[in-house]
């Protein structure tokens, strides 16, 4: 179990139970829901489409990679979305040999799991050396509670590549041979061309991790190690820039910015992190402080757990005692100490009251203390957060001791206690809030919207929690190796580890699940692959490559993301496209087709103007004979129908 092929087969078993039914119907049924998870089917198709074709030669693909078939006549569409060219790498085989997008994509939704697990597994190894250790802490990235909520996106699924990534580069400090670092570049592109929010998120974390390692080994004036660093960041820039460059485009035709109102919709809340999904197995009826979008961030009582204990497990200096922490005797300086031993402590009581005063902030916002000859109001954590730093800056100078214990902390976990907490922070987003109600202070992440011109165009800060869970995994680690060093604690460290597995869960997992779509009837929750499509797309593939569809209803995410998922089979331009990014005229065709019977020459014109040269109706799709009535008046207007399926119909426009 302790190798890592055991572990990878351990993980990949744990993911086939945490997961099922999946595993029964891994070419049928779609992990999760019909929506996000249709979008990136399409995405992942798409590729693998263009990807054969230049494989077999087809080397003019290169030059309309991002033209997706979607939003006609708009151009570069992939770049509307994630371009998920990684995952699309690595479904490439099963897509060839199946033409399966479903199949592909569950096998893709599982691998996410079972390789975030096996490459925490190999990275908490290398740090502590205990095997076990590292499987328990594969664990707690792999079944973070963050997930499940995640499930739709798989882009945030695909967070294996960040622990292989520090793997790599721990694995070349540790040997100083130039395989594992490759290794890490390759990860590290891998990740980066897997989700775009990583690709802005991770790199300052990778960045703080090498300069650490690098720190820690004294290698600041080592040539050669800046020289391998430097040759890897530029083969990774050269690597991703390409991918860049469409929605840079796409970016100066539109402009993707974001508004500041929209990022902080998507941002954490303090209490996010006191909030579990409602569908959680274990805290879903019970930790429910704040429901919010994107807000499911509760990281677990395991991993919490852990990651306390992997702060008692740092290297210690020697004659690490509190005497030697602040000076011994009473009132005089010790040996290097620079000012009196009341002076350090007073500093040190200071720190602490205003990291205490910080905390209290952080829960109640506000805080108004009556002593009865003035008040205490406590809200500013900005003056708290200065206050804090300058007591604590001064009693880093004053004690070189304290200096050194520092160093040896930092040495240890409190580098990942670090990133664990400015990951936090970076995801409350440009204004922070407690409860929804705005929090006095200050904002990282505000500094890379305002200043960091890519960083205006995402919207969801509370992804960063993936990063949280990231770092909390690897403290967990540490914690996981202090308990394995006696036999009797090893029973706490298996309970939690099974804590850990069942606060990851979802019960029962969810497959083909669906939404609601007012005033319409919902979609059956199915669909199939291009090999088993409805009847009508089976006739769209037989029309000239010429055709240009839409699909009605158009400008509703369950209609359009299922035209998207079955013109697979097809791969005509559709005006219908679902997306993170909709281009400005698709909310004007939205309106104009959103009542066809009342309004047909409004409809008309629009189809019309957009390019279509055949409709599909989905008449069930409709509430009551809206339906119906829709291909009617369409047939009135001069279409003609070339083929029914019950209520599936195909119009060609003349």
């Amino acid at each position: 179990m302790t190798r890592p092929v055991a572990a990878l087969l351990a993980y990949v078993a744990l993911t086939i139970v945490a997961t099922w039914p999946l595993a029964l119907g891994l070419n049928r049924d779609v992990a999760w829901d019909l929506g996000d998870s249709l979008l990136n089917m399409w995405s992942i198709a798409w590729n693998d489409e263009q990807l054969l074709a230049i494989l077999g030669g087809d080397l003019s693909r290169l030059g309309s990679y991002f033209d997706g078939n979607i939003f006609y006549p708009a151009p570069l569409t992939l770049a509307y979305t994630e371009h998920m060219f990684a995952p699309a790498v690595q479904a490439l085989p099963v897509y060839a040999a199946t033409g399966n997008p479903i199949l592909a994509y569950n096998l893709l939704f599982l691998a996410s799991f079972a390789l975030s697990g096996w490459g925490m597994y190999l990275f908490v190894r290398e740090l502590t050396g205990n095997a076990w250790a590292a499987l328990v802490a594969g664990l707690l990235f792999m079944f973070a509670p963050y997930r499940m909520p995640q499930a739709p996106h798989l882009q945030v699924l695909s967070s294996q590549w960040m622990p292989l990534a520090l793997y790599g580069f721990r694995r070349y400090f540790d040997s100083g041979r130039r395989l594992p670092l490759a290794g890490a570049g390759a990860a590290l592109v891998t990740q980066f061309l897997s989700n775009g929010y990583f690709l802005l998120y991770f790199p300052m974390f990778v960045t703080a991790y090498v300069l650490w390692e690098v720190g820690t080994r004294r290698r600041w004036r080592h040539r050669r190690t800046w020289l391998d660093l430097t040759v890897t960041a530029v083969i990774v820039l050269a690597c991703v820039i390409p991918f860049l460059l469409p929605y840079a485009a796409v970016n100066a035709r539109f402009g993707m910015s974001r508004s500041i109102a929209e990022v902080i919709r998507y941002s954490a809340d303090v209490y996010s992190y006191a909030t579990a999904t409602g569908d959680n197995a274990v805290w879903g009826g019970v930790v429910q402080a704040f429901p919010k979008a994107e807000g499911d961030l509760f990281p677990g009582l395991a991993v919490l757990t852990l990651a306390l204990l992997g702060l008692a497990a740092w290297p210690r200096p020697e004659q690490d005692t509190l005497e030697s922490r602040l000076g011994q005797g009473s009132g005089e300086a010790g040996p290097g100490e620079r000012w009196p031993r009341w002076v350090r402590l007073l500093l040190a009581a200071l720190a602490i009251v205003h990291l205490v005063a910080i905390a209290i902030i952080l829960v109640e916002r506000r805080v108004v203390i009556d002593f009865r000859l003035f008040e205490l109001r406590l809200s500013n954590a900005n003056q708290m957060l200065l206050r804090a730093a300058i007591a604590g800056g001064l009693l880093l100078y004053a004690s070189p001791r304290l200096r050194t214990l520092v160093r040896a902390f930092l040495r240890g976990p409190g580098f990942f206690l670090a990133g664990a907490v400015m990951a936090a922070w970076l995801s409350l987003g440009p204004s922070p809030q407690v409860l929804g109600r705005s929090l006095e202070l200050v904002a990282p992440y505000r500094l890379l919207y305002d200043y960091v011109p890519v960083f205006e165009g995402v919207r969801v800060p509370a992804r960063f929690g993936m990063i949280v869970a990231l770092m909390l995994a690897i403290l967990g680690g540490y914690g996981a190796a202090l308990l394995m060093r006696r036999r009797p604690t090893r029973w706490l460290l298996a309970a939690l580890a099974v804590l850990s597995i069942g606060e990851g869960l979802v019960l029962p997992f969810i497959i083909n699940g669906t939404g609601s779509t007012p005033g319409f009837n919902l979609p059956v929750a199915r669909v199939y692959p291009p090999s088993r499509a409805p009847g009508v797309y089976r006739v769209v593939a037989e029309l000239p490559q010429s055709a240009i569809l839409a699909e009605l209803p158009l400008g509703h995410s369950d209609f359009d993301a299922r035209a998207m998922f079955y013109s697979i089979g097809h791969w005509r331009p559709l005006l219908n496209g679902y997306a993170g990014f909709f281009p400005p005229h698709y909310g004007r065709l939205a309106v104009a087709l959103s009542d066809v019977p009342q309004h047909p020459q409004v409809a008309w014109s629009a189809l019309r103007d957009g390019g279509a040269t055949h409709v599909i109706v989905h008449e069930a799709g409709y509430l009551g004979t809206s339906g119906a009535e829709t291909t009617a008046a369409l047939v009135q207007l001069g279409a003609t129908q070339l083929f029914r399926d019950n209520a599936d119909v195909l119009l060609a426009l003349p």
